[in-house]
């Protein structure tokens, strides 16, 4: 099947067009599979039938993974959409298991890819409880028990539980972009309605340090998501009162493309009104982890399939 034979979505802005075009290149040309089908039948590059599931992710390690970790999930009762992670190439789903995934099953790599791309010192992973729940060094698609942490049952793309040299707990909290920009997918009108009218978060805002008024500013569209990723990652590293914190640093992470500015723009936003809040905002592109994985042993061949895949 040639390029002439794919359905190509007429509502694809030039970002999804282009990056939709790379995974039918990847998925043809590197993959040697068949294009899938949509829910409506139609044809598309970027989509794979569910037989071919395990190639959507970048390594063995990681395939196993999805696989564990999607049962691990609905067991929680959390949600998670197959479909996504194992056909849909433009998701930023397998993204997120494909990089995690893979670091999780080379946990000395990960130390070193992570302590490079975040510019910290990081020695290791550990095991942490948080509450009723479990990061094992990494996890994709962990949420803590929303009971304990604003009422909000967001999961996180990926965590990392670290140490730093110093002897410090380190969090890292990740959002995964792909074509997905913070600045091109305004969300859910109920999710907007929901900040307006919820208080808990204006009152995060405040009592974990942020700028007086931050909420105002950053509560809305197009900082809304990383606002709420932001507030449950301080949550998160604060653990419950009684038991004293969890973690003694934290990072949200924006993992998105390079020239993603709205991404970028969303960030500093944040990083304007963080004040005295412990948690840090940091934005990396695809290309810098890349980079921070290159140079470290047995990273190699990985790097060049993310970078065959998802780099220009």
């Amino acid at each position: 099947m040639g390029p002439w034979d794919l359905t190509w979505p007429a509502s694809d802005d030039p970002v999804t067009l282009r990056e939709r075009r790379r995974q039918s290149d990847f998925r043809e040309r590197v993959l040697g599979l068949p294009a899938g089908r949509d829910k409506g039948g139609r044809v598309l590059g970027s989509l794979l039938d569910e037989e071919d599931g395990d190639r959507n992710l970048l390594s063995p390690e990681a395939a196993r993974y999805a696989k564990a970790r999607a049962g691990v999930v609905g067991r929680e009762g959390g949600q998670l959409d197959r479909s996504r992670l194992f056909t849909n190439m433009l998701s930023s789903m397998p993204l997120a298991f494909s990089v995690f995934g893979h670091l999780r099953a080379h946990r000395v790599a990960a130390a070193q890819v992570v302590s490079r791309l975040l510019g910290l010192p990081v020695t290791g992973l550990d095991r942490v409880a948080v509450g009723r729940r479990v990061i094992d060094g990494i996890e994709c698609e962990w949420a803590p028990e929303p009971r304990e942490h604003l009422q909000d049952g967001s999961a996180f793309d990926a965590v990392v539980a670290a140490r730093l040299a110093d002897g410090a707990s380190l969090l890292v909290a990740v959002e995964t972009k792909y074509v997905d920009s913070f600045s091109r997918d305004p969300g859910p009108e109920r999710d907007r309605r929901r900040l307006e009218k919820d208080d808990r978060y204006r009152r995060a805002c405040e009592s974990f340090g942020m700028a007086p008024g931050a909420f105002g500013r950053l509560g809305e569209y197009p900082t809304r998501q990383l606002l709420r990723n932001t507030l449950l990652t301080e949550s998160v590293r604060r653990g419950r009162s009684d038991d004293g914190p969890a973690f003694d640093r934290a990072v949200a992470l924006v993992l998105a493309r390079d020239a993603d500015d709205g991404a970028r723009a969303a960030v500093e936003r944040l990083t304007a009104d963080r004040a005295a809040m412990p948690t840090r905002v940091l934005f990396r592109g695809h290309g810098d982890l890349a980079d921070a994985a290159v140079a470290v042993p047995g990273m190699g061949e990985w790097v060049a399939s993310f970078r065959r895949r998802y780099l220009p």
